[in-house]
């Protein structure tokens, strides 16, 4: 994927500049964490936790991309599963492809609807006007109406829509994980750099050398 390549381009780049003149406070190692966690331990010189936090990330960036891009792909397909097998258009809103979820068809939803209307708008309080108000607000019309060719066609529809939903929570899991690993590394970073100064001089005439000051 374009996004995780790029990512990993940044961490070349990172151990590129971690040899320039640059990197030479904590506050530029506190800004990479935020950026690529792990980073600011690597400039601090804890390579170790560095590289930990960095394998995270890069775990939980694929896992990010990639179930974004199953989201929009599975979203596709029960779009056009419903427009094939019950008859819908393909540009509904998101409830209404609940409603195709809950129910077989609009009109076994508008029964339903329309038998509690009338049992508390006819019955309880006879109040006419109410009712045809309330059919006409949460009834559906013939032109947005729905029904499944089968029920196998419908559980078909269902599967698909609850796999995106664990799709979802594993997409929401993994930026959870994304922004928990940069909380940590910023914390880590400004208590590892607290009494580290960096420093970058010339070295020679061909490089640059880190030099690391320990304040007691």
């Amino acid at each position: 994927m374009k996004v995780f390549k790029n990512t990993l381009m940044v961490i070349v780049l990172l151990l590129l500049f971690t040899q320039g003149a640059w990197a030479q406070n904590r506050k530029v190692a506190i800004a990479l964490s935020a950026l690529l966690p792990g980073s600011g331990e690597i400039l601090t010189g804890n390579t170790g936790r560095g590289a930990i936090l960095l394998t995270s990330e890069l775990v939980a960036s694929y896992s990010y991309f990639k179930t974004k891009r199953d989201i929009s792909l599975q979203t596709d397909e029960y779009k056009k599963h419903a427009n094939l097998y019950a008859g819908v258009s393909s540009s509904l809103s998101d409830t209404h492809y609940q409603y195709l979820q809950d129910y077989f068809s609009s009109q076994e939803y508008n029964d339903l609807q329309e038998m509690s209307a009338r049992n508390y708008y006819l019955i309880y309080q006879y109040d006419p006007q109410a009712y045809d108000e309330y059919i006409e607000a949460y009834t559906f019309s013939d032109e947005d109406s729905w029904e499944w060719q089968s029920q196998e066609h419908w559980r078909e529809y269902r599967d698909i829509r609850r796999k995106r939903q664990h799709t979802k929570i594993n997409n929401n899991l993994a930026l959870g994980i994304m922004l928990l690993n940069r909380g940590i590394s910023v914390i880590e970073t400004a208590l590892l750099s607290r009494n580290l100064n960096v420093r970058a001089k010339p070295s020679g005439n061909d490089g640059v050398a880190l030099l690391y000051e320990v304040r007691f």
